[in-house]
Formats: structure tokens, sequence, C-alpha cells
């Protein structure tokens, strides 16, 4: 698949003329540190945010996880539930990391999450070797899982068929059946591909792959992040067809 297709994917959805309505208040939502600081209206609802760790606080025995921005001064800190002291503790600075809490607003310039807790970690830039034969994985995966990324996309954003049920893959097929065969023909072949490499390819659902879509497919806010430019997320992009 060429990027040129990862471009008209974004415009089709773009243009699908039906109805929208907010998602559901507790359905996780799924967000990057910079879009969070420059738009934040997710107050009380089920966030995961996958950034960069910028550094790792404890006060008075609750260990705060700061992300990476494109803004010096500003950060999304996540309050770590008292359960997750271990795995936070093993963070370092430099490391991706997915972390799920609750939305509670702006702290100061900050925007703050309680009852965090971590959902995945990248390697650690300190003692990892570079992604080898997980970032094929990756970048496979991706390929695999772009269907049901987009289906999720138009449902989250309210669109319906016309008898008013959420938008399926069905429904993707019968309104852009030339773009639904093209990237049918890109799965199966990452598939085939992992196949031979005696891999799997990582669940739809998988934090890593929420974020490459976004370096990938995201606005320019998005794609802009550190996260973004971070040495395992690149390794896994050159990857992808281009």
């Amino acid at each position: 698949m060429t990027r040129a297709w990862w471009v008209l994917v974004a415009v089709v959805l773009g243009g699908v003329g039906c109805k929208k309505e907010a998602p559901a208040s507790m359905e996780l939502v799924r967000a990057s540190p910079d879009a969070l600081l420059a738009s934040f209206d997710a107050t009380g609802k089920e966030l995961e945010v996958v950034g960069l760790v910028k550094d790792i606080r404890d006060a008075g025995g609750l260990l705060t996880v700061s992300l990476e921005t494109r803004h010096a001064s500003r950060t999304v800190a996540c309050q770590a539930d008292a359960a997750q002291s271990v795995a936070v503790g093993r963070l370092v600075q430099g490391q991706l990391v997915a972390l799920q809490g609750l939305a509670r607003g702006a702290q100061g310039e900050d925007i703050l999450l309680d009852r965090c807790r971590v959902s995945w970690t990248g390697p650690s830039p300190r003692t990892d070797p570079p992604g080898g034969r997980e970032a094929v994985r990756a970048a496979r995966s991706l390929e695999v899982c772009l269907i049901p990324i987009l289906v999720d996309r138009q449902r989250r954003g309210g669109l319906t068929r016309p008898d008013g049920k959420p938008s399926t893959e069905a429904t993707f097929r019968q309104m852009h059946p030339e773009e639904f065969q093209r990237l049918e023909a890109a799965a199966k072949s990452a598939r085939a591909e992992l196949a031979t490499l005696g891999l799997t390819a990582l669940s739809c659902e998988h934090p890593l792959i929420h974020l490459l879509n976004r370096c990938e497919r995201g606005s320019t806010q998005e794609r802009g992040g550190a996260e973004c430019a971070s040495r395992y997320v690149v390794e896994i992009r050159d990857l992808l067809p281009h």
C-alpha cells in the first residue's frame, strides 16, 4: 500500500456525510499528549495516552508520570494507582509508555489524570536493543488492523448506516468497494509475511497500533509529537509501505 492510499483513506472517512453523535462517556478515549494540551474536553472520561516519559515524581508514596510535549513548561501528568507502583517504578526517562486513567481536568497549565495504570511499555532506551522482529511485527500488524481501526473511527464519530445502526466493515465495503479491496489485500499480504516469520499480529486494540496509526495518519499536531519521533516508532514507520 502506498502512502497515497493512506491519505486517501483519511479523505474517504472525512467525506462520509452521516449523522454524528458523541461517543459514550465511559468508552476508552485515545489521545496524544499534545492533543490533550491543545483541546481538553474529556474530564471524567477514561483516557489512554501514549507518550514519552519526561520524569517520574514521588509525592507521599504516590508516583506521578509526566509525558513529553512540544511545550517545555507543560505536560500531561498521570498519577498512578497505588497498585501500579512497581510498574511505574520501572519506567525510565525517554521510554514509550501507554497510560490509562481518569481525566481530571487542568492543574495549572498541565492536564491531570489519576488512577493511572500502565497498559504497555516500549523498549527501554537504556538497555533494550532496536526493535528487530518486533518492529516488523508492529508494522505488519498496523496493515492488518487498518480496516478495523477505520471502522471504529466511524463508529466513535457516530457515523451510521441508513437504518441508524452503527457502521460496520460490511458498510465500509459497500460504500467504498475499491478502497476496501486494496486495504484487504494489504492485510492479507501482511498476514502472510507474519506467518512466514513465525509471528502473529498484535491485537488491533494494542496501544502501539493506535500510536502508529496516528503518527502515520493523524493531524499535523498529532504527527508532530515527540513520541512519533522516537527511535522505536521511526524504525517501525520505516518498514511501512511508502
